[in-house]
């Protein structure tokens, strides 16, 4: 049920519509150190979490669903909006660790490495069209909120159904969805964003890649214990 979780992220932060534009230097010493060192925070969440007793897990996804709804609030509060996003990500490490264990127990460790690199060439992939297309994506934006919607309503249903083509068919629309989302959210940033939204930037390209992630590494978790089985 975790993974859905990344859709209800997503809506909380894609309502944020600044205008303006990024600067490069600002994209190249803010943006991306800040979306880098929250995977960090993510990898040391999830170590964390990995000995940390199951009652603690259910306030970490309070928090991190309350930082990404009020994100608004404080993307912009130089100082503030850092602590927030690294505390943001540090949650999202500690409500992976189910996750984890799951694709670990089902397919081996080595198929979390695995997604882990499938997930960074597609999300470089997506983002550099993202950056780069000549194509108005604005558009993308009402289609791939009800999406998400779609996705996270199929998945609480598919969650009491236990239906494993189901599972499978949520989980390939999931890589397709964040995928879709890196490219719009990429050239978003280099269209719409201001030097002062550099947070939101970094906030949108981790979400981007935590979802896409997820999606990626449950593919590899039930192709894994289909072989097993």
């Amino acid at each position: 049920m975790s993974y859905e979780m990344d859709g209800v992220r997503h809506i909380g932060n894609i309502a944020q519509q600044p205008t303006g534009r990024l600067s490069k230097q600002t994209f190249t010493t803010k943006v991306m150190p800040a979306f880098g060192l929250g995977l960090l925070m993510t990898a040391a969440g999830a170590y964390l979490g990995l000995q940390m007793p199951r009652e603690l897990f259910l306030p970490a996804i309070v928090v991190e669903l309350l930082l990404v709804f009020t994100s608004g609030l404080w993307q912009r509060k130089e100082g503030l909006n850092q602590v927030l996003f690294f505390i943001y990500a540090l949650c999202s490490g500690v409500t992976l660790v189910p996750l984890l264990m799951w694709a670990s127990l089902s397919a081996g460790v080595g198929v979390i490495i695995q997604a882990l690199l499938v997930t960074t060439v597609t999300f470089a992939g997506c983002a550099a069209y993202g950056l780069t297309t000549k194509r108005d994506l604005s558009g993308m934006g009402g289609f791939l909120m009800m999406a998400c919607l779609g996705l996270i309503v199929a998945g609480i249903v598919g969650f009491f159904f236990h239906s494993s083509v189901m599972t499978m068919v949520l989980t390939v629309a999931g890589v397709g969805l964040f995928s879709a989302f890196t490219v719009y959210d990429m050239a978003r940033i280099r269209n719409d964003y201001l030097d002062a939204d550099w947070m939101g930037a970094a906030l949108a390209l981790y979400i981007d890649f935590i979802g896409l992630f997820t999606y990626i590494l449950r593919f590899f978790g039930l192709t894994g214990s289909s072989r097993d089985d």
